[in-house]
């Protein structure tokens, strides 16, 4: 047995420091692209691809693109800068689901008064897009200053950094879309080709713009596993659909379906992993055993559990699909989940808004009101491309979330745990709930980190 590390992530400063030698990605992914043909050990192909990028680059080529093994383009890695994007527009780059986002945080960093400006604007909108901007912001400041003075009056007990923050949580509800923020991406060749064509798709200036600035950066350091950006006809945005009759305007948070008796569901496929035996004989077997037995060995799975285990992947056969209005503040959060099959509506104004109970407590009700007067007035004289800019976070949008056991322990694990933020956490204790009621033995452990050191399985 041998391993060798073949490569690894280092600052760009560094790679540019190389002056004797064309730093590539592209000859790992040719390297291993030759595994499955090639007689030599992967390492002399890699130190082979690296003496001859142009050729490593040729045999990329024709394997991605040409014989249509896409798979070898997630061999090459980049990790992104990405700065001065609105907020909206990160709900179109998180799409990607092979790939990691750290985006600066509302909730610990104090915002100035820093905001996209749509280019789509005409003059006499732009004039009041940035008024309208400035009193947000204003609001923002405001809020922030008196939810920390009652935090500070009620002996908030924490440090300042938590003082800061806990104040910043609701006082962000009032933030634009337009907001900007920044992050880190890391992201593979293959899904950052697709995210290109999504941002190229999405019909916004500010994502063709950034399309732009991201082929310029990656072209010449891997041209060969990178070469479809621009989105196809297929790819573009659609909404050609007919006009409903009528609109719902009590949406309602619910359960919509889930897999039939998913307990036995469960231990059915947990069995078959372990026996090889046919479903249809372990199905019948279970049906025939009493609830008491059928908890003994939900049990036995879950001995020795910790907060950070995730359940055994027998847990992934039993799906649940969910409906919710959530804030753009609270899906802000839900879309990092990207395992799951999460699916937003367009923003509507008729959704309505979420004002955190503190801020309302503070009696800042007519300031929200007054933003949300304003912003339906100019919402309607705005094209609906750009229109969401200056929506706020504390606008609904409407969700369908579908997601297996095992990833939704994952969910509950964080978005329960005292330390969330007070609305997702609202939501995870619902889907928690929902989810307890129909699966009684296997999702028994659907808790908060914090709750779960606390109990244990009876």
């Amino acid at each position: 047995m041998k391993i060798n590390v073949a490569g690894y992530n280092i600052d760009k400063s560094l790679i540019d420091q190389l002056d004797s030698i064309q730093a590539t990605p592209e000859v790992i992914s040719a390297a291993y692209a030759r595994i499955s043909r090639s007689k030599k050990d992967v390492t002399s192909l890699r130190k082979q691809a690296l003496g001859e990028v142009e050729k490593a680059r040729k045999s990329n080529d024709n394997i991605i693109f040409e014989m249509g093994h896409s798979s070898i383009a997630e061999h090459v890695v980049f990790n992104l800068d990405i700065l001065d994007v609105s907020r909206y527009l990160t709900e179109f780059i998180q799409k990607s689901r092979l790939a990691s986002f750290t985006e600066k945080s509302q909730r610990y960093v104090t915002l100035t008064s820093a905001y996209y400006i749509p280019d789509e604007l005409t003059d006499n909108q732009r004039k009041e897009y940035v008024e309208l901007m400035n009193f947000l912001f204003t609001s923002y400041e405001e809020i922030f200053q008196l939810a920390k003075a009652q935090l500070i009056k009620e002996n908030f007990s924490g440090s300042q950094r938590d003082l800061e923050g806990k104040a910043k949580e609701d006082a962000r509800y009032i933030l634009p879309l337009a907001t900007q923020t920044q992050m880190g991406a890391t992201i593979n060749a293959r899904s950052l080709e697709r995210l290109l064509r999504r941002l190229d798709a999405c019909g916004l200036k500010e994502a063709t713009d950034l399309k732009e600035l991201i082929v310029n950066q990656v072209k010449d350091i891997a041209p060969s596993v990178i070469k479809y950006t621009n989105a196809e006809v297929y790819e573009r945005i659609k909404n050609n659909l007919p006009p409903l009759p009528s609109v719902d305007n009590n949406f309602e948070w619910k359960l919509n379906h889930y897999s039939e008796n998913p307990d036995l569901k469960i231990l059915a496929y947990y069995i078959f992993e372990n026996t090889g035996e046919s479903l249809h004989n372990i199905e019948k077997y279970l049906t025939s055993l009493s609830y008491i037995e059928l908890k003994a060995m939900f049990k036995s799975i879950f001995d020795n559990m910790k907060a950070y285990h995730l359940p055994i992947k027998a847990f992934e056969v039993a799906e649940f699909d969910f409906q919710f209005d959530i804030s753009a503040s609270c899906y802000a959060q839900l879309k990092r989940h990207r395992m799951a099959t999460i699916i937003k509506s367009q923003y509507e104004l008729s959704d309505g808004f979420v004002i955190p109970q503190q801020l309302i407590l503070l009696n800042q009700q007519d300031r929200f009101h007054q933003a949300y007067k304003r912003i339906s007035k100019f919402y309607s004289q705005l094209d609906k491309n750009i229109a969401p800019y200056i929506l706020t976070n504390a606008h609904k949008v409407r969700v369908v979330m579908k997601a297996n056991l095992r990833e939704l322990y994952h969910f509950s694990r964080l978005r329960s745990d005292q330390h969330a933020q007070w609305e997702i956490q609202e939501l995870s204790d619902f889907i928690t709930d929902q989810i307890q009621k129909v699966a009684p033995l296997s999702a028994s452990l659907m808790m908060g980190k914090d709750k779960f050191n606390q109990r244990t399985f009876s």
